[in-house]
């Protein structure tokens, strides 16, 4: 039944939300972001879907609709993942309002507006609804309610999901058809310090990556060209061999190993960190193989995770082809919806989509009067 409905991803990178909704069933018709490798990656899996790359400020809703093969959007369901830097709560709250990435949510909206999309999801940084963002997403939801649009929206982490990762996302769902009840995806998993469920626990870094070649530190693997390391510099090396397996971290090292910017704070402990084994990895982001850039190191490995670790606890499949180098391959995958996430979304929306259909079976149904004779039906008009 999901094919019936055509997918256009706004702000779609190298394709993470893509693959979950395509997985979930869904017709994933067109792609437009900005970043050229991201969209070469996304064609290069999605050889039957019209990729625009360019600024969506320059893209009218009639170019997208054209590129989907259709006049309007009663079939149409949009995903989008607007750029989230501006909203980060990492950044200060002037920043956050003068980031120029925030007009970009107000171009989904635009694009909302003018298909007017039988559904949409939107995800983005929980600082959106709750930092800095807010009243720019309370702008958004009320203006979606004006021009007809039921709203749902929580905070999802990834790992609640099946993903291997620790990964808080703002998901917020939308649709303009008031038969259908959107609901909020349900949990699949659960954190293991939570007794009192039935659900599976937390998937972890083991189940993700354990059983990879092991490589050194600027080492490609022969057999898996995305299984390569970040090459490290002798200090890195000795600081990573200094931080104990298995979750460690930088509190271990020796004072020459210490960098004096870390000497005036008891910030940031997680740079320089290796993962843990049996939890989720921290959450993946474009610097991830990079030691320095956080909790990126391998849990027994002197270095940093390698691409295909990466793309594992992003839940990418393997046969995902990425286009770029290490780094515009890294910055992909780090930019990327998990894919099962996404799923997770995706089969969420399309149960909501299905008993629609039910009911309007059921109401056919209820309002003719009909004999059923054997393996088919007669109906006879009331």
């Amino acid at each position: 039944m999901n094919q019936l409905y055509k997918v256009i991803d706004l702000f779609s990178g190298c394709g993470g939300s893509a693959v979950g909704f395509a997985q979930a069933g869904f017709d994933i018709k067109v792609a437009l972001d900005i970043d050229v490798h991201a969209s070469e990656t996304f064609k290069l899996n999605f050889p039957n879907a019209h990729v625009i790359k360019g600024d969506i400020s320059n893209v009218s809703s009639k170019d997208l609709l054209n590129a989907a093969g259709v006049s309007n959007g009663k079939k149409i369901i949009i995903i989008a993942c607007p750029p989230c830097q501006g909203f980060s709560t990492a950044r200060r709250k002037s920043q956050c309002l003068t980031d120029p990435r925030n007009r970009l949510i107000y171009e989904f909206l635009r694009i909302v507006e003018e298909i007017k999309p039988m559904a949409f999801v939107m995800e983005n940084v929980p600082g959106l609804a709750s930092g800095a963002g807010k009243s720019i997403f309370l702008e958004v939801l009320q203006r979606l309610k004006e021009i007809g649009y039921y709203t749902v929206h929580g905070i999802a982490d990834s790992a609640d999901y099946g993903v291997p990762q620790k990964r808080k996302r703002l998901v917020l769902l939308g649709t303009n058809n008031k038969k259908i009840r959107l609901a909020f995806p349900t949990k699949t998993n659960r954190n293991p310090d939570i007794l009192d469920s039935t659900l599976p626990p937390w998937n972890s870094v083991k189940n993700a990556i354990g059983e990879l070649q092991v490589i050194k530190a600027g080492e490609k693997s022969k057999i898996d060209h995305l299984h390569v390391a970040s090459n490290l510099a002798d200090i890195n090396l000795k600081r990573i061999a200094n931080t104990p397996h298995d979750g460690g971290s930088r509190s271990s090292w020796p004072d020459d190993l210490i960098l004096e910017c870390h000497k005036k704070t008891n910030g940031y402990k997680d740079v320089y960190g290796r993962m843990k084994w049996n939890s989720p990895s921290p959450t993946i982001t474009g610097g991830c193989v990079m030691i320095s850039k956080g909790r990126y190191g391998h849990p027994e490995q002197d270095r940093a995770i390698s691409l295909r670790e990466a793309a594992r606890l992003q839940t990418f499949p393997d046969i995902y082809r990425f286009s770029g180098n290490v780094g515009e391959i890294a910055s992909q995958i780090g930019n990327a919806v998990p894919c099962l996430l996404a799923k997770r979304i995706a089969e969420s929306l399309s149960n909501s989509l299905s008993l629609q259909e039910l009911n309007k079976i059921e109401n056919f149904f209820s309002n003719k009067n009909y004999t059923t004779i054997p393996n088919t039906f007669q109906i006879n008009a009331a």
